[in-house]
């Protein structure tokens, strides 16, 4: 792709990278913040982390599901088994070659390796997964923010005036981005009219220019659009409860379930930046501020078991796929050719 940094500025990228996340996990440790007998005694209640554990590998199928109708949107039939090996295989290359190669450029890679020309639309799909995502934590959040304020009894007043501003500002940006993609229509597109412009005085922005149009096909998909909301809502419903297991095992047994849907979402926004692997560090830090909104020290240790089970799913994509690589299909041709990613 074009404007892809030289090997020695991703060393040096990674390098900077490892250094903050130590630096703040040293931080946290040295302060008491993150404790390792925390760790251990919550390991221990394994009744209480299980389930937790188990239903975070459900949200894998739930989101293998979501990818699937995103890529039949596209034009891209594959079987959900492949969709999701993809999906698994994703996350074990987010874990192992951070800062490197996103997963994510390497699911639309096998896509674009099965079907020739699909790896803009294949790449688009993912973009538009991961924006589903991401507005999912702000309807949650929201949502429960104005549960909470209608109730006024789980939610505290303190609470909600810390996060407001965020929620209203995330909020903003969700509904500003599907009104731009539902409401301006491909030929009046100003970011698509400056993408093909550039393309045609230099062609390697030709795969800007796929990755873009394979995101605002979507234009034309509402009820997918709809759907995977919904179900990204699910999803995020469901971490919100392994976070209240979490905290149990760690005998925290005084934080309610919706004061969680307001804050959860929250945290992992922040973990949305690819700092390191499964928010390692910056999430820690993260869910530490926000747990001490409601008057918990131990944000940083749930987050911990959550970021584990994270890791555990991403080792789980590297037997995946080394599975997948002994029995790796062969390319399939198409008419159109693929658009190379670096």
């Amino acid at each position: 792709m074009p404007g892809t940094p030289s090997p020695s500025k991703r060393t040096l990228s990674v390098v900077l990278k490892t250094a903050i996340v130590l630096g703040l996990l040293f931080y946290l440790g040295k302060k008491n913040y993150l404790s390792v007998e925390k760790l251990r005694d919550a390991l221990a209640q394994w009744r209480l982390l299980l389930p937790a554990v188990l239903i975070l590998l459900f949200n894998q199928l739930l989101g293998t599901l979501r990818w699937q109708w995103l890529l039949r949107a596209q034009g891209i039939e594959l079987s959900w088994l492949r969709v999701l090996q993809l999906g698994f295989i994703g996350n074990f290359f987010n874990i192992a070659l951070p800062g490197a190669v996103s997963g994510d450029f390497v699911k639309a890679f096998y896509i674009g390796r099965e079907l020739h020309g699909r790896r803009g639309r294949a790449f688009g799909s993912i973009l538009f997964d991961r924006v589903a995502g991401l507005s999912a934590l702000v309807f949650v959040s929201a949502g429960a923010a104005i549960v909470g304020r209608i109730g006024g009894s789980q939610v505290s007043h303190s609470l909600l005036n810390a996060v407001r501003p965020v929620i209203v500002m995330a909020a903003l940006c969700v509904l500003a981005f599907y009104a731009y993609l539902f409401l301006v229509r491909e030929h009046r597109d100003p970011v698509l009219l400056f993408f093909r412009t550039i393309e045609k005085k230099n062609l390697k922005f030709g795969s800007l220019v796929r990755i873009y149009e394979g995101l605002r096909h979507y234009h034309n998909h509402r009820l997918t659009v709809l759907k995977v909301l919904l179900l990204s809502v699910v999803i995020h419903l469901i971490v919100g409860w392994a976070f209240l297991q979490f905290n149990l095992a760690l005998g925290e047994s005084s934080i309610a379930l919706l004061p969680l849907y307001v804050i959860v979402p929250l945290g992992l926004l922040v973990t949305a930046v690819p700092i390191a692997p499964a928010g390692v560090g910056t999430g820690h830090v993260a869910f530490l501020y926000l747990f001490g909104l409601l008057g918990s020290s131990r944000g940083a240790d749930s987050f911990n078991l959550f970021a584990l089970t994270s890791l555990l799913i991403g080792a789980l994509g590297g037997l995946v796929y080394l599975r997948f690589r002994s029995r790796e299909p062969k390319p399939v041709s198409d008419a159109n050719d693929a658009i190379p990613l670096a």
